[in-house]
């Protein structure tokens, strides 16, 4: 019995960028030329009210970089999306320099998936964070009921 086995890639950036803003998804960007691995979450925050004059509120993502051994903890902030946006604040623990600052910024911009970049999630629903086990669901990253809401514009 042969058993096929899931890459959990994406195949487009409109699948990846989606998955990305689900709401709380765990992924991993490859470049295929070096070899380069990080790997982000990414958290959706309502924002109620003005933090400062020039904050609209609205719908935010806190991007957060894999930086040690404990892939469950060791995540630190990177930066932020707003505004279909992607940015340092004066929180981010790097700089524009950083190679994985850099690679989340060509992913975000990217207007197609680079032949030499891979985006992989983790097989877990990029909302809710459960085992995902339906193959379409697998490939999409997202679990039916969440893409039902999503679609709704539940998030």
């Amino acid at each position: 019995m042969q058993v096929s086995v899931s890459d959990h890639k994406f195949a487009t950036i409109e699948d990846a960028k989606a998955f990305a803003l689900a709401g709380n998804a765990v992924f991993t960007l490859q470049s295929l030329r070096t070899g380069e691995h990080f790997t982000y979450k990414v958290r959706a925050k309502q924002v109620a009210g003005p933090i400062r004059a020039d904050y609209e509120p609205g719908q935010v993502y806190f991007v957060s970089l894999l930086s040690g051994p404990d892939n469950e903890n060791d995540y630190f902030y990177l930066g932020l999306i707003r505004d279909g946006r992607f940015f340092l604040t004066g929180k981010s623990r790097c700089t524009a320099n950083a190679p994985s600052f850099k690679a989340f910024s060509f992913f975000w911009d990217s207007a197609a998936l680079h032949p030499q970049l891979l985006v992989r999630h983790e097989g877990r629903c990029g909302r809710c964070g459960r085992t995902l086990t339906v193959p379409e669901s697998i490939d999409r990253g997202i679990g039916p009921e969440c893409a039902n809401k999503m679609e709704g514009g539940a998030l």
